[in-house]
């Protein structure tokens, strides 16, 4: 019998009824605000407010009219208002009328334009062309507006992403792109803002979700061509936004107009106009080219409008791969030359202790493993001279990428009150990324052993509808409906290359195909063969949302109410633990080396030696049994009054409540949840297991909104709020990757010394058939369910809360330039980590310290998430300047510091010791400055004719960024603590010099300020806790464009240059104590490129 269906599709039929009700939806459940709002005060010549005064706003290039009346105070509000470009005129009897024109209104944004009216007849009129500053005059949040112009003008990297423009935010780290070329071939971005994780962000296209169910990924990336503004708000978020503790996102896209315009474009590079990669030998062939077209208009005047745009991207990206493999000296098992002690696994004790060495370092021909030889065969022998342990092979290889993308918006000015929009957004990837050539089809280190082909396709729509009740009542109502499907398979595919080469048990199916993967620690590239444990995958997620708000307008107040819902459905087949399907033979230098000797048990030699002998550690393996399908939904409520106190005060209050469903199988065994303390799994929809299995939930996750602006002058702004939000559940990994939905095998060794009594000419034994009692509860006893890791989703798992707060001031300044500087905290409580509840807890006991050893002889993981809490403070300094005179500026710094437990909701790394964990963020930078600008030189502006067309239309564009280094986190191999999945880090004995040379062998800090701590005890270093940083960042970008005018038209030819002086981008040093690039920087990316571009905009 399966429990919990019938309650959740009664909560969504009722959901779907409220949506039929007019005061029931707000704007969307991710950071719903899509359009701004309009306020003003209308006083006459001696500052005496005027009521009853009807204000006609007028978008400019469509004609669409919104009318308000100013009230007993003398304000007036128009609460929902598209972007555009705006007049605002204002009429009242016995006084002229008085027209104000330039006014921008963007996603997201408060804009205040007051009126004076003088005195005399309606027939006469003022005019007031100036424009608005870029004061925040009455909205709380901070954050920033990156306008088309920016959009369009400034260079663009990542393929041209707008989320590249991220840097320009104060609180944000350098964006950069994520997971493998598969699991994200749209090329999202990631940035961390405001000391919160990546999976903290969201961002919307058009009022609608556009993210990955876990955040990790924005799912749909517009062409920069079709954007009109993008709107970031990053703390002191209205009521009416949520589920976003780093940033909220709010992309616009261009809209029709009563003017017939366009563009045609095109951009393009290739490897000759880069730099050489700065430690690389050689460049990878490299040709990218993007072009498209954009169209806009009319379909009746003043009434329908259209735009669409289309995009296609041919990339194909050389890649430059560098990586260490095993020296060919030692690959017959010859390590006399090695720096290491080589112990023979077959003497000595259990613990490692009394081993013999092997004479002169030599392995017997006869004791090396035949796979072992099979699978050296097919690793590339060395190709550039280096040390042990260092990079040693250089090859290229191009990874191949065909996108295309377009957007249809249709908006409607059905009556002077309603106004109708509609978009449809599509994006397919489709790509191709090999190993290296030598590799062939065995996978290998290249990508991080995701060699393979893949695709994701994206299909996007919004409805969109503002009616105007009255001129105090206005309801917003938005539905949007997204699917997104992404699927990759290995190269390996339909190969049984893993029985061939003798390790059985690994190809069953075509699913498990391919080669399994070899990792070698201490310093190697890994996976050394094989094929990454993600693939292959078919995930597919389709999202439903209906929202909507009423805006009342009573007095001084505008109020808020409303609510939304969201529907997901998550299909995910893919195992990605302990090797994946093909399974995972880990090896390390301990196979071959004796406790006493840390040298050896850290030696790249031993590891090599271990792999010879078939010495692993740990072996792994994922595979699936089912194709699970889970299901979330979310309802959300919220009321916000924006009060205007006095004509200089606005106070915001809100309120915002946010239930989350716990996911839920959409069939019965979907879900399976592990209980540790029984030692069993209890799996959804049989017998009494509910569909959620269990989880309990919470409506308690209320969020109080409250901020203050306080206009000092005209000129001067000081603003304060706080918040909290909601941030729901990050991850993936839930109570869908236990068994029987997948058969995660683990075989770890009783000590780091010994093999976990299976070794590779073993082979894997058989998968186990998943026989589901008829009450769903299954007894993990059995020795064949022992050795599973799983994870423990709490019944009592709450969402966390995040705590914000900001102190602003902001100033105009001469010249257009309008400064700020805030100070902006928060404080995560309840941030979810995840933590190996069977992890040693007892140093030196190995085994026998795992809580659920002794109980149930239990030595596998069993990963539960825990509430941890984080903290985040930054001074924030803004320098901005609209576009104006054929300039335009944005500057931002921040001095910051950001805490947490563990990086991106990530595992705590010293389970035995929660707070050794505790440090500096991983992306933690003290100090960061970015600069944009937009500058169309004056030549040729007085000229005529011909010399104006060549000497005039010239433009500079740029985005400048500095930035410190991240925190390095020493560490060591934890092979003499004692404690099973504890990190163990070295002792600190001096304070770490920082030398700052770069390379190979040699030295960016003194490794001598680090030693081993004694056995079974930790070192004196917490996480991040060195006082290490990496080298600072330091990139120009940089675009010259030339513009030839034909009337209202003109072609651009422009050069993009990115990282213009190809300053070099160092990785960290290596930070693992014992390899033998310990504290060296071998890693370097981002060298110079140029681009070249044209456009036709008509």
């Amino acid at each position: 019998m399966r429990r919990g269906l019938t309650t959740y599709s009664c909560g969504a039929g009722m959901a779907l009824a409220l949506a039929a009700l007019p005061v029931a939806w707000p704007a969307t459940v991710h950071a719903q605000a899509m359009k701004g709002s309009l306020v003003g005060a209308v006083t006459d010549s001696t500052g005496a407010a005027l009521p009853g005064v009807t204000v006609l706003v007028t978008e400019t290039q469509t004609n669409r009219q919104t009318t308000a009346i100013t009230n007993e105070s003398g304000f007036y509000t128009v609460p929902t208002i598209a972007n555009g470009q705006y007049q605002v005129e204002a009429e009242l009897e016995g006084f002229k009328k008085t027209l104000r024109e330039n006014i921008r209104v963007d996603v997201n944004t408060t804009v205040r334009a007051d009126l004076v009216l003088e005195i005399g007849e309606l027939t006469e009129s003022v005019t007031v062309a100036s424009e608005p500053a870029l004061l925040q005059t009455d909205r709380t949040d901070t954050g920033r507006i990156i306008e088309s112009r920016q959009v369009q003008d400034l260079p663009l990297g990542f393929n041209r992403n707008f989320q590249g423009l991220w840097v320009t935010v104060p609180g944000s780290s350098r964006p950069t792109r994520p997971h493998s070329e598969f699991f994200n071939p749209q090329d999202s971005l990631e940035a961390k803002i405001n000391g919160q994780s990546r999976m903290s962000n969201n961002v919307q296209i058009e009022g609608i979700d556009n993210n990955q169910r876990t955040g990790l990924l924005t799912v749909l990336i517009p062409s920069p061509e079709a954007i009109e503004t993008v709107g970031v708000s990053t703390s002191n978020f209205d009521a009416e936004l949520g589920r976003a503790g780093g940033a909220v996102t709010s992309v616009t896209l261009k809209s029709g107009t009563n003017q017939l315009s366009g563009s045609a474009f095109w951009f393009g590079k290739d490897d000759a106009m880069n730099a050489r990669p700065y430690f690389a030998e050689t460049k990878a062939p490299t040709t990218y080219n993007q072009f498209g077209f954009t169209l806009g208009g009319p379909i009746v005047q003043n009434r329908l409008f259209y735009f669409g745009d289309y995009q296609r991207t041919n990339d194909d990206l050389g890649k430059v791969h560098r990586l260490t493999v095993p020296p060919a000296e030692w690959r017959n098992g010859d390590f006399s030359s090695a720096p290491t002690t080589i112990y023979d696994p077959a003497t000595g004790n259990p613990d490692g202790s009394g081993r013999a060495a092997f004479s002169g370092n030599r392995i017997p021909q006869s004791r090396i493993s035949p796979i072992a030889q099979r699978l050296l065969d097919l690793v590339p022998a060395p190709n550039l001279d280096a040390a042990p342990g260092q990079i040693n092979y250089e090859a290229t290889a191009v990874r191949e990428k065909r996108t295309d993308n377009f957007d249809t918006k249709i908006t409607y000015q059905a009556s002077p009150a309603d106004q109708i929009a509609w978009r449809l957004s599509f994006m397919r990837p489709e790509i191709f990324d090999p190993s290296p050539e030598e590799y062939g089809l065995f996978g290998g280190p290249s990508n991080g052993g995701f060699n393979a082909t893949g695709s994701a396709t994206t299909w996007s729509t919004t409805f969109n509808w503002t009616r105007s009740l009255s001129n105090t009542l206005v309801l917003d109502t938005r539905a949007g409906l997204s699917r997104y499907h992404n699927i990759a398979d290995a190269q390996g595919r339909g190969l049984r290359s893993s029985e061939e080469l003798g390790i059985t048990g690994a190809n069953l199916d075509d699913y498990t195909s391919g080669l399994t993967s070899i990792n070698l620690n201490n310093g190697y590239s890994n996976p050394a063969l094989g094929f990454g444990g993600s693939l292959p995958w078919d995930r597919s997620e389709r999202t439903v949302q209906l929202a909507s708000t009423l805006t009342k307008l009573l007095g001084n107040h505008a109020v808020k109410i409303g609510a939304d819902y969201r529907y997901n459905r998550d299909f995910l087949l893919q195992t990605q633990d302990n090797g994946g399907p093909r399974g995972i033979f880990r090896f390390t230098g301990a196979g071959t080396a004796i406790p006493t000797d840390a040298a050896a048990t850290a030696g790249v030699a031993n590891t090599l030696a271990s792999f010879l002998l078939d010495q692993p550690n740990s072996i792994g393996r994922d595979n699936r049994v089912v194709d699970p399908v889970m299901i979330h939904q979310a309802l959300f409520t919220f009321i916000h009054d924006k009060w205007q106190v006095t004509p200089r005060t606005t106070l915001d209050l809100g309120l915002r409540h946010e239930f989350y469903t716990p996911f839920y199988a959409e069939e019965a065994g979907g879900l399976s949840n592990f209980d540790p303390e029984t030692n069993t799994l209890r799996v959804a929809g049989y017998g009494n297991v509910p569909s959620d299995v269990g989880v309990e939930k919470s409506f308690t996750h209320f969020s109080p909104r409250v901020g203050l602006s306080y206009r000092i002058d005209d000129r001067t702004v000081a603003r304060g709020g706080y918040g909290a939000t909601t941030i729901p559940f990050p991850d993936n990994k839930y109570a869908w990757d236990n068994f029987p939905v997948k058969q995660n095998n683990q075989f770890s060794a009783p000590n780091a010394f010994q093999t976990p009594g299976l070794q590779m000419a073993d082979g894997f034994p058989a998968p186990l058939v998943a026989e589901i009692p008829d009450d769903g509860i299954i007894d993990a006893s059995d020795p064949a369910l022992l050795n599973q890791g799983y994870n423990v989703v709490p019944l009592d798992l709450e969402e966390a809360t995040l705590h914000t707060w900001n102190v602003a001031f902001q100033r105009e300044l001469t010249w257009g330039f309008v400064g700020e500087v805030a100070y902006v905290g928060n404080y995560g409580d309840g941030v979810l980590s995840r933590l190996q509840a069977n992890a040693g807890m007892v140093l030196g006991a190995e085994d026998a310290g795992r809580p659920y050893f002794e109980r149930f002889g239990r030595t596998a993981e069993s990963r539960v998430w825990v509430p941890t809490t984080s903290r985040y403070d930054g001074l924030q300094v803004k320098l901005d300047r609209r576009f104006s005179n054929g300039f335009l500026m944005t500057n931002s710094y921040t001095l910051g510091k950001s805490t947490d437990y563990s990086n991106d909701n990530a595992f705590i790394s010293t389970p035995a010791d929660r707070e050794r964990s505790k440090g500096p963020s991983a992306f933690d930078r003290r100090h960061a400055y970015s600069a944009s600008f937009v500058y169309e030189l004056p030549f040729g502006r007085e000229d005529e004719g011909l010399v104006r067309w060549l000497a005039g239309g010239w433009q500079l564009a740029g985005v400048f960024t500095a930035m410190t280094g991240t925190p390095v986190d020493i560490d060591m191999s934890g092979a003499t603590l004692g404690a099973p999945n504890n990190t163990q880090r070295p002792n600190m004995v001096s304070e770490p010099r920082i030398i700052g040379d770069i390379g190979p062998e040699q030295q960016y800090f003194d490794p001598s300020a680090f030693e081993a701590p004694p056995a079974a005890t930790w070192g004196n270093l917490t996480r991040n806790g060195s006082g290490v940083t990496g080298p600072a960042f330091v990139n120009l970008d940089l675009t010259l464009a030339k513009r030839f005018a034909f009337g209202a038209r003109f072609l651009e030819l422009r050069i993009d240059s990115f990282n213009l002086t190809n300053s070099p981008h160092f990785n960290n040093p290596e930070n693992t104590l014992g390899d033998a690039d310990f504290g060296q920087v071998t890693g370097a990316f981002g060298e110079r490129q140029f681009q070249l571009g044209a456009k036709f905009v008509f």
